[in-house]
């Protein structure tokens, strides 16, 4: 993961791979040097017109939750031409399902979008967001998107190879771009005042900015897809050392679907053992009038694979804290701005930007919403193919 300081390092000095990338005066690196990571929630493809201001709002906040206590990362840029300075790649592509149908979607990196984002750039996180129907108790799906296939000479391929994989490595994990579906078929709380919180536990509805926090920290890492995941992880418990110090120095039990283990007794995740006293965030279900934000244990793990995360949220916070009701510890719920200012502001209508539940049944056996196709490659006279596409992970009610 980037670094919180910039240092000059001599180009002799570095590994081999990054002097082939800065020989040749075409490259020009792009560097945010304050490492502020922006969450840019892209509703290109909500074709049903879902997100509404209020929850437009709300997703703004959930962003937020995560970009106030990354002040210090920085992601690097993947544009081939703009950002690495490889002007023969040709090609490179995400590659996902839409999150409003069923139909495949391979938007070109470094091309603009629809809701005017450009993809690829650093220090940007492109989500993008939509609704359909989903059958089942599941509340709604997310994912990091895969890529497609590109084409170059033998030099620029092996370097664009070298930046993407970077991105993926067993000590470092950087979201490419990522997409979420929300289940039309469920019954959402939309609060647009999150510094209070006793009437999101007793709405008698899921609270739709603890549904959606779940679903982005799958977006932002937590998913077994991720090389630093598999490096982190031995048979059904996560070892990395930042979470095990969040759970009584103890491995972390994990659930079958890139989360952590349900809590006693269904699962063996004992909550008296969290130092933070309050139920994570990336549990694999939740249940009405329940808050959540993303809590100590759950930044953990993003420090495990790689994240620079502060202790506490940085920057503007009308927010504050929330008390578990169950545990009795505390989360951050870091608030940016008011529902009012955000409209005056210009927040509402249509465009991008970024700020960067269900009833008591239990919850089935997840199943994927994609296949993952893992790493399919093929180096073949100078052209490299590569298409993966990963997978959605469901949250369910219970």
């Amino acid at each position: 993961m980037g670094m919180s300081e910039f240092e000059w390092v001599p180009p002799s000095s570095m590994p081999p791979i990054f002097q082939r990338l800065i020989s040749g005066s075409a490259l020009l690196l792009t560097l945010n040097l304050h490492g502020a990571i922006d969450i840019i929630f892209d509703y290109s493809y909500d074709t049903g017109n879902y997100f509404s201001d209020d929850r437009k709002y709300i997703m703004e906040q959930v962003a937020y939750a995560f970009e106030s206590r990354m002040g210090g990362e920085s992601f690097a840029g993947y544009r081939p031409s703009e950002d690495l300075g490889l002007s023969t790649i040709s090609g490179l592509a995400l590659n996902f399902t839409s999150p409003s149908s069923s139909s495949t979607l391979q938007p070109a990196v470094g091309s603009t979008t629809a809701d005017g984002n450009v993809i690829g750039r650093p220090n940007e996180v492109i989500i993008f967001l939509g609704a359909k129907s989903i059958s089942g108790s599941t509340l709604a799906t997310a994912g990091q998107t895969g890529r497609t296939g590109y084409s170059g000479s033998g030099s620029d391929v092996a370097a664009l190879s070298s930046a993407l994989n970077a991105k993926d490595s067993s000590t470092n994990f950087e979201p490419i771009a990522g997409s979420s579906q929300v289940n039309t078929n469920k019954t959402f709380y939309y609060d647009t005042d999150l510094t209070t919180h006793n009437d999101a536990l007793s709405s008698g509805k899921t609270d739709f900015y603890s549904v959606m926090v779940h679903e982005i920290g799958h977006v932002m890492g937590f998913s077994s897809s991720n090389s630093a995941w598999t490096a982190n992880t031995s048979g059904s418990f996560w070892t990395g050392s930042n979470a095990k110090a969040q759970y009584n120095n103890e491995n972390v039990p994990l659930y079958s679907t890139s989360h952590w283990d349900k809590t006693p007794a269904s699962g063996i995740l004992d909550t008296s053992k969290i130092n933070c006293a309050c139920h994570p965030s990336m549990l694999p279900s939740i249940g009405v009038n329940t808050r959540t934000s993303f809590s100590a244990l759950d930044f953990a793990l993003l420090k495990d694979i790689g994240y620079n995360i502060s202790a506490s949220p940085v920057g503007t916070n009308i927010g504050g804290t929330f008390t578990d009701p169950v545990l009795g510890g505390t989360y951050y719920v870091p608030v940016k701005e008011t529902y009012a200012s955000w409209l005056s502001g210009g927040g509402g209508g249509g465009g991008g930007g970024g700020g960067g539940g269900g009833g008591v049944s239990a919850a089935p056996e997840p199943a994927y919403v994609f296949p993952l196709l893992g790493g399919l490659a093929a180096l073949l006279l100078g052209r490299k193919n590569l298409l993966r596409l990963r997978r959605r992970i469901p949250f369910f009610s219970r």
